[in-house]
């Protein structure tokens, strides 16, 4: 996913000096061909996230589109008040792309999972949140993300991301939905459609077909724009990410104020900080993996 992100970032910057590329001294087998073909639009900051960001706030100030490249919680957790103040409050035409979603940094240890993200950056004014699932996702929604004016935030995977979209059907800009026949419908965003994929296969075996919706895009205005679809069924939200403020909770929180949705939850319930592995093994120990929304659904059901 981060290849096809600083491809699709390389293509179009090619076409509009304004689009400047600063990376905290990493990304190296990923962004070189951007530094060498568009020097004068790269800029190695160092680890040093913070004035990273606000340094980025001050070249959108003059007209620039600087796009803040970073793994994990560093351009995020780390920078969190720059972004706050200097970007969102001032409604800055600026990008943080955080690589690493979820916990696909997990041998990395706690400080490289990236679990909280979701709850933090949604609550800041003006900024919109992007967490495509697979390569072909993050340039499709890449080419969104231009149309917007602003603070935007993009959660991507690592590398070597298999492709799991190709069997859905695109209904909006951001919306993604294969059908299912059954009233339980599980809706989700980021890399973490790969666990319902399996699960729904799993299901399939036992005669069930539930109906999934992706959002690459994490916001009310989407969660609302899919209220006729959701109404009447019953809606099991996953995510890699910490329950509390997380995706569920905004989908909770926006289809209470509409009407009686029933809704369940899969997620992060509790953050153990001493808990380092692969993103699978980590992804089982909290039981957001496929046999445990195999086993929710069911429960519903």
């Amino acid at each position: 996913m981060r290849n096809a992100f600083i491809n699709a970032l390389l293509n179009e910057a090619r076409n509009d000096p304004s689009i400047i590329l600063l990376v905290g001294d990493l990304g190296f087998g990923v962004v070189e061909d951007f530094a060498k073909e568009l020097p004068k639009q790269f800029v190695n900051f160092g680890i040093n996230e913070q004035s990273m960001v606000s340094a980025a706030a001050g070249l959108a100030r003059e007209g620039f589109k600087p796009y803040v490249y970073s793994i994990g919680n560093f351009p995020t957790i780390r920078a969190l008040e720059q972004i706050r103040n200097d970007i969102c409050y001032m409604n800055l035409e600026v990008t943080i792309v955080a690589i690493g979603a979820g916990l696909a940094y997990g041998t990395a240890g706690y400080s490289h999972h990236l679990v909280e993200d979701i709850s933090a950056m949604s609550q800041l004014p003006n900024i919109k949140i992007f967490s495509p699932a697979d390569p072909e996702n993050t340039k499709t929604t890449f080419k969104s993300m231009l149309h917007y004016h602003g603070p935007k935030y993009i959660r991507l995977g690592k590398g070597s991301d298999p492709a799991i979209l190709s069997d859905f059907k695109q209904t909006d800009e951001n919306v993604f939905i294969q059908d299912g026949s059954e009233e339980i419908l599980i809706l989700s965003t980021g890399q973490i459609l790969n666990e319902v994929l399996i699960a729904k296969s799993r299901l399939g075996i036992a005669g069930h077909n539930p109906r999934l919706i992706h959002l690459s895009e994490v916001s009310e205005s989407n969660i609302l724009g899919l209220s006729s679809i959701l109404n009447g069924k019953q809606i099991l939200t996953v995510e890699e990410h910490i329950l509390r403020g997380g995706f569920g909770s905004m989908v909770l929180e926006t289809l209470h104020l509409l009407g009686d949705y029933k809704i369940s939850r899969i997620g992060i319930k509790e953050i153990n900080p001493h808990f380092s592995g692969s993103q699978q093994h980590l992804r089982n120990l909290y039981q957001i993996d496929s046999n445990a929304i195999t086993e929710k659904y069911i429960s519903l059901l």
